[in-house]
């Protein structure tokens, strides 16, 4: 897992985020169960989750749509990338940070009001609801909630970038790909002009 990453969700730990969240989320979540998964945001037929359970892989994947961008977010729900299985993979080989990334989804899909700008669970928002949720973590003035953003935004796009389908999206060559990568090295970048070719000139 990047540094980024790692700082992002160890700030979250060392500000006694889990202890913050359970108390928090679960007294919040009460009003909040039984609504069901959306199916665009439940996890693929055979998707072994490491760390992740059911439902904070789908708050996962929810918030990384909205931050990854549009063409990312429209090869997530294609199912052509997975941001957050791929996230689920790299949080499972550090087991010590996946107990806050579990609680920070926790808080994120049934936190309300004020510590988190909402009143429904994340995933049963409109996008530009989710949006503002994420703004308004990313602009708090509670350290804790910027991190929980922070660690959201950094894992999102480790997440994305570290999928081989978002190479296709992107039609970039992956970090692997040493012939994409050689073809996309032999483009010219500026037209070659006379005066150019020309020494003298």
């Amino acid at each position: 897992m990047s540094d980024p990453v790692a700082e992002a969700l160890l700030a979250m730990d060392r500000r006694g985020f889990l202890r913050l969240a359970a108390a928090t989320a679960v007294v919040a979540s009460v009003g909040c169960r039984g609504r069901a998964i959306p199916d665009a945001l439940a996890p693929p037929a055979g998707l072994e989750l490491r760390v992740l359970s059911i439902r904070s892989y789908a708050a996962f994947q929810a918030a990384a749509m909205r931050l990854i961008g549009p063409v990312g977010a429209e090869a997530t729900r294609s199912r052509r990338v997975d941001p957050a299985a791929a996230a689920d993979a790299a949080v499972a080989r550090l087991p010590e940070l996946g107990a806050t990334l579990q609680q920070g989804l926790w808080l994120l899909e049934f936190g309300v009001h004020p510590l988190v700008a909402k009143w429904l669970p994340f995933t049963a928002l409109d996008p530009p609801e989710q949006d503002a949720v994420l703004e308004n973590l990313m602009g708090s003035r509670w350290d804790v909630k910027r991190d929980l953003f922070q660690g959201l935004k950094s894992l999102a796009m480790l997440g994305y970038y570290a999928d081989p389908g978002t190479w296709a999206a992107l039609r970039a060559p992956g970090p692997f790909d040493r012939e994409g990568i050689a073809l996309a090295m032999r483009y010219e970048l500026e037209p070659e002009t006379e005066a150019r070719r020309d020494p003298a000139g």
